[in-house]
């Protein structure tokens, strides 16, 4: 008991300063002798996937009390990629992920907390909490906000990219205002983080991959019986594993990271996790990178196309059984990595025209790719399982736009043709800054009918609601001095996703030999300003050092 370093820090005579504070919280003698939980929970009432987060906490803390600790809940804040997508709020959205790890670490270490459960919703809620959970290296479980059914209309499944894809369809006349906002209406029929595969449900099947959450947490359905209950069983959970002492740190390893990377892969999941697995392997002393991203997409085979990429919604993911059901079909390919619990069983019948076997894949990769070549020497991402046939291989002449409001604005207004290649830049992790996504540009191109023909090239990001011949997180970024500085209007590119190949059909001489695009104004304060003074490139984490 003594060990418990809760005890060390609130027990006997020199600590009765300490204890007077908490007992004004209502607190009993008897409660700060157990073990202390931290039970960090992004609940919120701005977004969908926080607003229910207060019943599944109440439910975490009741399995907590079951098993003998108090627990002690703190939130977290999640700035909100939906809301802020196509605006200045999206450059405060990814530099949010280092706040949530940085508030979770001072949370967690400043008040001697015993074992930790993290309660996620958002994009980088779920990155950022693990992060800091690695730099406390305690016993810790994930419980994640849950995913959401599709919408239905007039009879056909709907979803959030659905709508955005709608706002260009207005533009091209195809449907009609009072259309669109029956679509709005209809897409989010309830809480959640929704029904694709979006960072944040990606995040979370990562996280059950990687083995620290209970089976089925990472896509069971937002608020349902079943979510209750695995918020209770993951409080009951964490107080075995600080009796175990199991921690964190020997979850997150990694062989676990690149089993989670496979898992992402296999599903056409988000191109976020370019990003995030990089910055959680940083925290947890692991190595992975975009080296070990391009060799593991390349002997992943797809098993899954989830929503956008294909039909496949979260829910019925879940009901197929889920992450379990993956990692069992793909177990030949992962390694071996210590789990808060094993593997479980399940039907197989369950995975009939969902998941498909190992044997007989939908692809024989993964569905993301990493590019290089001239114009990315040191990598650039794009989700090939959602890319037209067509577009695997293209040349076309470069479109160039500084930001994402006048590239949206020209696919709109019809000034990009059939085989342009749209170029965004200066919209990096320092360049931004902020890296924004590009969700309103590839949504645009989709919805003025242009997926077919037109390929999008950014050194921004992308939401995983992004699909198409979407190529972005280029590195260097432009406010590096990489290549897509260098790119000037007609400049052919050439992209071979067979190959794996990006470049800019110009002698690299002559480009050099250009003046660069002029960057952004950076912010002299504030919380931009310093992301942009320590932020790493894509291709790193997109991590502040």
């Amino acid at each position: 008991m003594s060990s418990r370093r809760s005890w060390a820090r609130y027990q006997g005579t020199d600590r009765a300063f300490a204890r007077s504070w908490f007992y004004g919280t209502g607190r009993t003698e008897e409660e700060l002798r157990r073990p202390l939980v931290a039970v960090a929970c992004a609940w919120n009432e701005i977004a969908a996937e926080n607003v229910h987060l207060e019943r599944v906490a109440r439910r975490v803390k009741d399995g907590v009390l079951a098993a003998g600790a108090t627990p002690m809940e703190f939130g977290v804040i999640h700035a909100t990629d939906v809301l802020s997508e196509a605006s200045e709020g999206m450059r405060y959205v990814l530099p949010a992920r280092e706040t949530i790890a940085d508030s979770v670490e001072l949370m967690v270490q400043a008040h001697a907390f015993d074992a930790l459960v993290i309660i996620a919703g958002g994009d980088k809620v779920t990155p950022g909490m693990l992060m800091g959970a690695l730099r406390c290296g305690l016993p810790t479980v994930y419980v994640y906000a849950g995913t959401t059914e599709t919408g239905v209309l007039d009879g056909e499944e709907v979803s959030w990219e659905t709508v955005f894809e709608g706002i260009g369809r207005v533009h091209a006349d195809e449907i009609s205002e009072a259309q669109l906002n029956r679509l709005e209406l209809a897409q989010m029929p309830g809480a959640g983080g929704g029904a694709s595969a979006y960072t944040g449900n990606t995040m979370a099947l990562c996280a059950e991959a990687m083995g620290l959450s209970l089976p089925g947490a990472g896509s069971v359905v937002a608020g349902s019986a079943e979510h209750l209950r695995i918020a209770y069983a993951s409080g009951y959970e964490i107080v075995s594993l600080l009796e175990k002492e199991f921690t964190i740190d020997q979850v997150v390893t990694s062989e676990a990271i690149r089993n989670a990377a496979r898992v992402a892969l296999a599903v056409c999941g988000s191109t976020n996790i370019s990003l995030h697995l990089p910055a959680i392997a940083h925290e947890a002393g692991a190595q992975f990178g975009w080296d070990d991203f391009g060799s593991l997409a390349a002997t992943t085979p797809t098993l899954v196309k989830l929503r956008p990429s294909g039909g496949v919604s979260l829910p019925q993911f879940h009901r197929a059984g889920g992450v379990q059901a993956l990692l069992r079909e793909l177990a030949p390919l992962l390694e071996g990595s210590a789990r808060i619990r094993p593997v479980a069983d399940a039907d197989p019948g369950w995975t009939e025209g969902v998941i498909a076997p190992l044997d007989e894949p939908l692809d024989p990769t993964g569905g993301l790719t990493v590019l290089r070549g001239s114009l990315a020497p040191s990598g650039a991402i794009v989700k090939s399982g959602g890319v037209p046939a067509r577009l695997l291989r293209h040349s076309g002449p470069a479109k160039v736009f500084e930001n994402e409001e006048d590239a949206i604005a020209a696919i709109h207004g019809g000034r990009i043709d059939p085989g342009d290649v749209v170029v965004i830049r200066n919209e990096g992790p320092r360049g931004g800054p902020g890296f924004r996504e590009m969700l309103g540009a590839t949504a645009a191109i989709v919805g003025m009918g242009l997926a077919e023909t037109v390929v999008l090239i950014t050194d921004g990001r992308f939401s995983g609601a992004s699909h198409g011949a979407a190529i972005g997180y280029a590195c260097p970024e432009a406010a590096s001095g990489g290549p897509i500085a260098y790119v000037r209007e007609g400049d052919r590119i050439s992209v071979d996703l067979l190959e794996g190949r990006l470049d800019v059909d110009v002698d690299e001489a002559v480009l050099r030999a250009r003046t660069p695009a002029p960057g952004r104004e950076l912010p002299t304060r504030g919380v931009l300003a310093r992301y942009a003074r320590s932020v790493s490139e894509a291709c790193e984490g997109a991590v502040t050092i």
